[in-house]
């Protein structure tokens, strides 16, 4: 029986009575599980074990254990409803199922209440189906259950270890770097790749371990061996080190790579510091944990290197989906984190796959050995790739170093998926690199973005219409400048889905403040480019993404609009749909995207547009109504000048409490001009949604080049500036002005000046609610004006007083 079948017949009005973990517990699974054919005296709850390895220890729960003939059999971990289901959860529950009891559990299960992943102990198959009582039984009658070794449950409860302490895995970590840099002095700059190797062999030892033989990473062992053999422990680290290079020959670019750390104690405290923990399986803390201590203030570097939060690679890859056999690049691979996750993607189809056993072994060493490719400028974060590739089972082969553009190792016409985060903003500049792009020819230089993206499409198969999933900049969509690209972008591809990320999305992974953009792409069939012509695009404008964003420290938030866009791209709908944290998705046709613009708003907007057609009988064009008409002015020094600032505006009301009359050459830089009674609308952040009507007493003042001033045109809708100004201000134009603006981040994002009078529609209320506004409008703007003037004015005649020296002109607002 399906969870979530069960859930939707089931649980009425699930958003406000699901919220915790208990209720989820409580409220889902035990009703659920009492259908399956258990009995809650069956079942116990919230039992804990002590994990202990030397003296580090930690205490692991589960929370729902299932007993058949007095043995746990299966045991439950819940989340929280908005919690996704990671790898990590699922290493953490199976771990668990393994040390409950002897021999191990036969299932594990992962579960938020809506998801749920059960996975066979013993066999390794995934199913999204919690077993009936009686599926339980048979499967533990019919399972060959054996004991584990004191390896194998050293190993688990190591990877207990490090799931339940990532803040202690940091520290020692930090530990591990203060060691190779003041103790056995290497240079800042080559401790992050001595940390590598030495993260090689613990994989290897973990390895070795895991197929059965001794794992030799333990400090005693090496201490008793060096003593053995009348040598050092450094000399014994060696050889671990030339036996992790023998088994993984392609790990560095130069086969005779050596251990450059000379102090023998050095490398005695490192080992007894990392022996106890588990680094196999648990890749994604241990990648970012080295990430943050070793290469967060050092990498951006000259190739503008990002990290790709796990939330957006997650994203990418769930909606790109690569099937067995698929071939994946990503051309500027970084930590590896896309290969990891689309390793992880496909691996688990293997897994779920009805196949025999020896047709499973020949589809995963396909995966490894053919399917996953790479290139990586820095040749630390190639070989951390690589790293990264092992911690979560193999894939590295085809893993490169070197300039991606140059590159002969990709072929072309050769891949199914690209995905990948390219370098943005910086110029590249090798003639004889860029006559080989189209976008390149007859150019002194161009944007890395651009000439990775045709990188990418010329490496997609073009037979089997190959698919691009790419992080850009947002303006790359959007500006008039981009134009051209967008025309040659169109030209090759078809487009999948735009996916607008928040601003900030990339400053915790290397102060990016660039407004970023997934945008997914199908290559056109070369003979007939109707062939598997996508006739819907999905689009996606995300308020969420799972962590905070704009911060420079990463850290997890419940809110994801991503997931939220996956449950919907699976079926076409109609109109816009509004999230919990405000984000937007919705379809539109294949045949209205024109290179004007493809960024995820404007063509919500659209969406949105046609939807308030249906709910409004009169909406018209804003360049019907009215045109901009501003006038360059530079104020002269010596003159006085009313100076109105944008932030003297308030947002949402656009209420004005003063405007300063000051010395032009305190204003210095060119203006526009204005008049009483004139509408202004400030085109930088339109989420401020400044606008507002110049108070008729101000005859003449001078405004910032960041507003249009708008001035009604002859028209039988609209003949009152009030009423156009709360217009402008309400949520239906608002949001249309939001999705319309462009710009790096929201701080900085314009309304373009053509985009506001061709793209925005005003909705147009009867006669007698034009009459209401303009009249309740007009006076509380005259009256918000005239008492703010008072009390200006009595503020400053009582801090005169008290021998304060306020002027009129000091105070910007109220």
């Amino acid at each position: 029986m399906n969870l979530q079948n069960w859930v939707l017949q089931n649980i009425i009005d699930f958003n406000n009575k699901i919220k915790s973990e208990e209720d989820v517990k409580i409220k889902i699974l035990i009703p659920f599980l009492e259908e399956l054919g258990y009995k809650t005296s069956e079942m116990r709850f919230e039992n804990t074990i002590d994990v202990q390895i030397g003296s580090k220890k930690v205490q692991v729960r589960s929370d729902i254990e299932i007993f058949v003939d007095d043995n746990v059999q299966l045991i439950i971990d819940t989340k929280a409803s908005k919690v996704s289901i990671s790898e990590k959860e699922i290493l953490q529950s199976s771990s668990y199922a393994k040390l409950i009891s002897t021999p191990p559990a036969v299932y594990a299960v992962t579960t938020n209440g809506l998801d749920c992943v059960a996975i066979n102990i013993y066999s390794g198959k995934r199913s999204s189906e919690i077993p009936t009582k009686e599926q339980l039984v048979r499967d533990v009658n019919k399972t060959r259950k054996r004991e584990l070794s004191e390896i194998e449950i050293r190993e688990i409860k190591s990877i207990l270890l490090t799931l339940y302490n990532p803040e202690e895995l940091f520290k020692i970590i930090s530990k591990c770097k203060t060691i190779i840099e003041k103790k056995a002095l290497i240079r800042s700059d080559q401790s992050f790749k001595e940390m590598t190797k030495i993260l090689l062999v613990k994989m290897n030892e973990e390895k070795r371990s895991k197929n059965g033989d001794s794992n030799r990473f333990i400090s005693e062992l090496i201490t008793r061996w060096a003593k053995s053999e009348d040598v050092t422990e450094l000399e014994i680290f060696k050889n671990l080190f030339q036996d992790a290079k023998n088994s993984y020959p392609t790990i560095y670019s130069l086969s005779e790579e050596q251990l450059k750390i000379t102090d023998n104690e050095s490398i005695v405290e490192i080992i007894k510091l990392l022996e106890t923990w588990s680094f196999l399986g648990t890749g994604d803390d241990i990648k970012g944990i080295v990430y943050e201590i070793f290469l967060k203030s050092t990498l951006r570097g000259e190739l503008d290197q990002y990290f790709t939060p796990r939330e957006i690679v997650n994203y990418m890859v769930k909606y790109s989906d690569p099937q067995i056999g698929d071939k994946i690049l990503d051309p500027a691979c970084g930590s590896g984190g896309f290969l990891i996750q689309s390793f992880r993607h496909v691996n688990q189809q293997i897994i779920n796959s009805p196949s025999s056993e020896i047709e499973s072994e020949k589809r995963f060493k396909c995966l490894v050995d053919k399917c996953l490719w790479g290139n990586e400028a820095d040749e630390d974060l190639h070989v951390l790739a690589k790293i990264n590739l092992i911690m979560h089972g193999d894939g590295y082969n085809n893993i490169y170093q070197g300039d991606t553009l140059r590159s002969k190792k990709l072929p072309d016409d050769y891949f199914d998926f690209v995905l990948t985060n390219p370098p943005f903003t910086i110029r590249y500049n090798f003639p004889n690199v860029l006559s080989n792009y189209e976008m390149g020819i007859n150019k002194e230089s161009e944007e890395l973005d651009i000439l990775f993206t045709e990188k990418c499409i010329k490496s997609l198969n073009s037979s089997r219409t190959g698919e691009l999933y790419i992080v850009l900049p947002e303006g790359l969509l959007n500006l008039k400048s981009y134009i051209g690209f967008r025309e040659w972008l169109l030209k090759q591809c078809y487009i999948r889905m735009v996916v607008s990320l928040p601003e900030g999305a990339f400053i915790p992974f290397g102060k990016s403040v660039s407004k970023t953009t997934i945008i997914g792409l199908r290559k056109k069939h070369p003979l007939n480019i109707e062939t598997n012509k996508p006739n819907k695009v999905f689009l996606g404008n995300a308020k969420e993404i799972g962590y905070e964003t704009g911060k420079t420290i990463y850290k997890i938030k419940r809110q994801n609009d991503l997931d939220e866009f996956l449950i919907k791209s699976q079926s076409c709908f109609e109109g816009v749909f509004e999230t919990e944290s405000g984000g937007e998705c919705g379809w539109i046709n294949q045949d209205e995207i024109t290179v004007k613009r493809i960024d995820a708003s404007y063509l919500l907007n659209a969406i949105d547009r046609a939807a308030l057609h249906k709910h409004f009988d009169n909406l018209i064009s804003l360049s019907d109504i009215c045109e901009i008409n501003n006038v360059s002015y530079t104020p002269s020094d010596s003159q006085m000048y009313y100076y109105l600032e944008i932030p003297d505006i308030s947002p949402d009301t656009g209420t004005i409490s003063n405007i300063r009359y000051i010395k032009g050459s305190q204003i210095n830089s060119s203006m526009y001009c204005f008049s009483g009674g004139d509408l202004i609308y400030s085109r930088i952040n339109p989420r401020k949604n400044r606008v507002t009507v110049i108070p008729d007493s101000i005859k003449v003042g001078v405004v910032s080049k960041e507003v249009y001033i708008l001035r009604l045109k002859e028209n039988k809708y609209i003949n009152n500036k009030y009423v156009l100004c709360a217009l402008l201000q309400s949520k239906a134009v608002k949001n249309q002005l939001v999705r319309l603006a462009t710009g790096s981040s929201s701080s900085r994002a314009r309304v373009p000046e053509n985009d506001m009078l061709e793209f925005v529609y005003i909705p147009i209320p009867t006669k007698e609610i034009q009459e209401k506004i303009n009249m309740i409008f007009k006076q509380i703007l005259d009256n918000y004006w005239n008492s703010s003037q008072k009390f200006i004015d009595g503020f400053i005649e009582i801090h005169n007083e008290l021998m304060s020296d306020f002027q009129r002109n000091d105070i910007n607002k109220i």
